[in-house]
């Protein structure tokens, strides 16, 4: 590659790709076939190809499905992308530089990929697109909320309020979300013991809506009363949040198909390798033996694949793809091997150690909120087994010793997933000492790591007038740039009320030595 574009870096050609500095009316693939590009597709900033949804005609025949972009031909096969199953619907690669002889671009199934050469097209020179795109880069920088230039005087008596009042909407939301599930397994419950269906006669031909029975009755405390209904909601709201931004669907879907239930009837309780068998089988993500290169590791996969050979006969169950879970950009620590290892341990706690009960019990007991985070705290705190304190990938070994649940993200889990699910337990069962001291431990609850959209808010709104001292202020924080500020509902925002009223501005009306409000 010459040295003006040997360190350009790919995010600079996804721009150029996005933006499309090509001439349209010249683009052919190297094979000299006519290109047309019909949607740029959607950037996709997790692991995968570059771009999704692509629309693009080459010769006759129009395509949709994914683009990768890489600086030559020779870096689809240094991160190899011929095997690796989340490519195969690439129907466009897209580099800066030709190719060399005899190196074409080929997917795991084996298709050649046509390739689009971008220095043969480029509209104007790689510095002049470079500027361009450093002023974009500046815009983007400087996108704002909508009260950001009026709401320097808001007080912070206003904003403290605001935010306690999203705060609970968001945890309501939580709640709710946690109750349609938490019904959706008492009604299969309650199908799956139902009394034998009885004959009635001939049905009626006519008759009124009134006299026609719901489809489902109305759900009593004795319905909701079983622990292991509980117990499922937790599993599932616990592997949600192990999963991150990136693989939070992958693991739900795994819970919902590795369920409590299924792990008791074939009594793996106390077997912690036959649930980790089971969870990287299920999960796509059990690998094969010769794949490995080290010793540790070719013993340790050996070991789950015999324990999945000894159950995989009467385990009746869809698997998931490896292509389902996003590896990078992902930080070791958060790797969805090392998280699965995570939950199998989890999962003993909660089968083997009353682990819903006692969390239900300390929120109920403890008066000290601070005493009760540390209880809870320790509930969550899960030692790596053996073999992943000092691995994150099967056949990745790391000097250094991996912490499996971090105190980030215990704390994520006590706000996200304990504590909605607390508060929904104190409602259903009316039980009002857990819901005031759960709620008293919500208020009280220090504040989670920033992240890119409390740091934008901070900036843009809070303007270092109200700190947040608590992860529920931190929470109305996100409650309101997800769905008052990104959705423009300004006029239902505290805030943008408190603007509009200010920015009505008073126009003197000296004839009459008087004001109006507009």
């Amino acid at each position: 590659m010459p040295d003006h574009t040997r360190n350009i870096h790919e995010r600079f050609l996804r721009h150029i790709w996005s933006r499309q500095y090509l001439d349209a009316s010249k683009l052919r693939t190297c094979d000299g076939r006519l290109l047309k590009v019909i949607e740029v597709g959607t950037l996709n900033l997790d692991g995968g190809p570059d771009f999704a949804e692509c629309k693009i005609k080459i010769g006759a025949t129009t395509f949709v499905g994914d683009v990768e972009i890489h600086r030559t031909v020779a870096d689809w096969f240094t991160h190899q992308h011929q095997n690796d199953p989340q490519y195969n619907r690439v129907i466009l690669h897209v580099v800066l530089e030709g190719i060399p002889q005899g190196l074409d671009t080929t997917s795991l199934s084996g298709r050649k990929i046509p390739v689009l050469v971008l220095s043969d097209f480029l509209t104007e020179s790689i510095q002049s697109i470079w500027q361009k795109t450093i002023l974009d880069e500046r815009a983007r920088r400087s996108e704002r909320i909508r009260c950001f230039d009026k709401n320097n005087n808001v007080g912070d008596a206003i904003l403290a309020g605001w935010l306690r009042k999203l705060a609970t909407e968001r945890l309501e939301l939580k709640m709710r979300r946690f109750e349609e599930r938490l019904k959706d397994l008492a009604y299969e419950h309650l199908m799956a013991v139902r009394e034998q269906p009885k004959t009635y006669g001939e049905p009626a031909m006519e008759g009124f809506p009134d006299e026609i029975p719901p489809p489902f009755k109305e759900l009593t405390q004795r319905d909701y009363s079983k622990k292991e209904l509980w117990e499922q909601v937790l599993y599932e709201g616990l592997m949600e949040g192990l999963g991150y931004a990136k693989n939070q669907e992958p693991f739900l879907q795994l819970a919902c198909i590795v369920t409590l239930r299924r792990l008791r009837e074939f009594q793996m309780e106390k077997d912690d390798v036959k649930r980790a068998a089971l969870l990287f089988a299920i999960a796509g993500l059990l690998p094969k033996i010769k794949s490995m290169r080290e010793q540790d590791s070719k013993n340790y996969v050996r070991g789950l694949i015999h324990a999945w050979n000894e159950m995989r006969s009467s385990i009746h169950a869809a698997k998931m793809r490896a292509s389902d879970w996003q590896f990078f950009p992902t930080r070791p620590n958060n790797f969805p091997t090392l998280r699965i290892s995570a939950a199998n341990v989890l999962i003993g706690k909660i089968l083997n150690e009353d682990f819903f009960r006692a969390l239900i019990q300390t929120l109920k007991s403890a008066d000290d909120p601070e005493r009760s985070r540390r209880i809870l705290t320790r509930l969550l705190t899960i030692e790596s087994d053996g073999f992943w304190q000092y691995h994150y990938d099967f056949d990745q070994p790391t000097r250094k010793n991996m912490v499996a649940l971090g105190i980030s993200r215990i704390n994520e889990l006590l706000v996200n997933t304990i504590i909605p699910i607390a508060l929904l337990y104190a409602r259903i069962f009316k039980d009002s000492q857990v819901r005031e001291h759960t709620l008293h431990f919500y208020e009280l609850f220090p504040p989670l790591e920033d992240n890119t959209l409390t740091r934008l808010m901070r900036n843009q709104l809070l303007r270092n007038k109200l700190p947040l001292d608590s992860a529920s202020e931190q929470q109305g924080l996100i409650q309101l740039y997800k769905f008052y500020c990104t959705e423009g509902r300004c006029q239902d925002c505290d805030v943008g009320r408190t603007v509009s009223i200010h920015d009505s501005f008073i126009i003197s009306q000296p004839d009459r030595g008087s004001t109006q409000l507009v």
